[in-house]
């Protein structure tokens, strides 16, 4: 009887401190996730505060969904008059492909080539004193442009049965193909910085 009391106490405690250390989440129609908790949410807005306490008023139209005590509720509503054209079981896929990608995809590949043609570049540009070099890193973003993206860490992904639907794989795409390019400007900016410096050491 004793040892019975003890198991559901233990429970008890568990459910509980699940419950405290819950975080309720804020799904933006982008893809990206706000941790934190809703403070209070009227038809139009929510009241929200993250972990860092910070407070914040948060339009609905910018919201696909929220989850609370691990329930998610959805925001969005199909409304072409709005702008809003696909229906909610699409819009959700697409959403969902967004945030797989914010949090599953990389292009290491793609920064590491950047960082090293920007070094190159920099290194010769400062030993030939030819600025025009400079636009090494523009030209090199535009190249990775038409290439598609494919979902390399499939392991990550919560729900596997999403990966044979279109609106998934778009919402998908849109921001790994963003990523990618903010990737490949950024790594061959800095490559550039450091070839440069390696090339002011080295030859003067």
């Amino acid at each position: 009887m004793i040892k019975k009391q003890h198991i559901l106490l233990f429970i008890a405690i568990t459910f509980v401190s699940l419950n405290i250390n819950a975080q309720d989440k804020l799904l933006f129609l982008n893809g990206k996730i706000l941790e934190g908790k809703i403070l209070a949410q009227t038809d139009y807005e929510f009241s929200f505060q993250d972990k860092k306490s910070n407070q914040y008023s948060i339009d609905k139209y910018r919201i696909f969904s929220f989850n609370k005590n691990e329930i998610e509720s959805i925001v969005y509503k199909y409304d072409t008059l709005a702008g809003n054209f696909l229906k909610v079981i699409d819009m959700k896929l697409y959403v969902y492909g967004e945030r797989d990608a914010h949090l599953t995809y990389n292009s290491r590949f793609v920064s590491a080539l950047g960082l090293a043609l920007g070094g190159a570049t920099g290194y010769y540009m400062h030993k030939d004193q030819s600025f025009i070099y400079i636009a090494t890193p523009f030209v090199y973003t535009v190249l990775t442009l038409p290439f598609g993206t494919s979902i390399k860490q499939q392991h990550k992904i919560k729900n596997k049965d999403f990966l044979k639907e279109d609106e998934y794989l778009r919402g998908y795409d849109r921001v790994a193909r963003g990523k990618r390019t903010t990737n490949a400007l950024k790594s061959s900016f800095v490559g550039m910085g450091i070839g440069f410096l390696i090339s002011v050491i080295v030859n003067n």
